[in-house]
């Protein structure tokens, strides 16, 4: 009977797949629990032109395969470092796992504003002034950024600007975390963030994994498109959700049309007395020409038959 030899595998070689298994293994997708996270916050808004229920938080994966955030939620939390709330929880990944790719977090009246889709509804409640936002899994804090008077920040050491729902304003990420996997990411909002005011010519853009954008300016301008705004003709606040005050020059019919186009408001044109004012104020509380309640969504304010003397307007429940 002939006996086979063992093949004995040469040290070295075991040595360097013994090497190569943990480099394997940072290359494979992570489950909601996994130890390595790379997802760091990279925008975060708290209201528009007063409106605390318009807000948002952008995540960016700064490696690959870090779409698995099934079970993580954006969570809230105080100077102090008590929890406020939990915004929101992924039950499932994000489709798109590429390296850079964003994660948009935002509230149901951010996405009619703007007409984007986020990849994950929150509830608003990030803190105004002061406070701090998470994005974190049931094992691990991922990344967290303090902003305002923090006394007790939950990760890292400083805190970035104060961060208000008045005019159009973001914190915006300067520097990233790294590419070394930690849980938490390593932060330092004081150096990393900066308090950016949106602008026509400058919109401040949140992105969602899609890739599709919001540019957040003064003008609640939408997804790559820009309104037709008269400089005699004003509506505000805008958005709104109660009521808007409709300032217009004298003469020639005010008109609503939703985004179809058809006419839903409309009020007829005044005396040709004004007085000694040249302007017309109306009080739109967003109803119809019935009475009844406009749902949420864009509409238009137009002064006569020309759509160059056109506002568009935001109305939120």
């Amino acid at each position: 009977m002939r006996c086979r030899s063992a093949i004995v595998p040469h040290a070295s070689f075991v040595r360097a797949i013994a090497a190569l298994v943990p480099l394997l293994l940072m290359f494979q997708p992570r489950t909601a629990g996994a130890t390595f996270h790379l997802n760091e916050i990279s925008k975060i808004m708290v209201g528009l032109n007063g409106n605390n229920t318009i807000q948002a938080v952008e995540i960016k994966m700064l490696f690959g395969l870090q779409n698995a955030v099934t079970g993580g939620s954006i969570k809230a939390y105080d100077a102090s470092g008590a929890l406020i709330a939990t915004l929101g929880t992924f039950t499932g990944p994000v489709p798109s796992g590429i390296s850079g790719r964003k994660i948009l977090c935002a509230t149901h009246n951010f996405a009619v504003a703007f007409g984007i889709t986020p990849d994950l509804v929150i509830t608003p409640g990030i803190p105004v002034g002061t406070g701090q936002v998470s994005f974190e899994l049931p094992t691990c804090l991922v990344n967290a950024v303090a902003y305002g008077a923090v006394t007790v920040p939950k990760n890292g050491t400083t805190s970035a600007a104060a961060l208000v729902a008045d005019g159009v304003a973001a914190l915006v990420r300067s520097v990233d975390d790294g590419t070394v996997a930690t849980c938490p990411l390593s932060e330092d909002a004081a150096a990393r963030f900066q308090l950016a005011a949106g602008t026509g010519l400058s919109p401040i853009t949140f992105t969602n994994n899609a890739g599709a954008t919001a540019s957040v300016s003064p003008s609640v301008a939408g997804v790559n498109e820009s309104p037709v705004v008269s400089a005699a003709l004003r509506v505000y606040p805008n958005p709104f959700s109660a009521e808007a005050t409709i300032e217009a020059p004298g003469g020639g019919r005010l008109a609503v049309y939703d985004v179809s186009g058809r006419r839903v408001r409309s009020w007829s044109s005044p005396s040709a007395n004004l007085g000694a004012s040249p302007l017309r104020r109306i009080d739109w509380d967003g109803t119809d020409a019935a009475g009844h309640r406009l749902a949420s969504g864009i509409y238009f304010v137009q002064l006569g038959e020309s759509v160059g003397r056109q506002v568009r307007v935001v109305l939120l429940r």
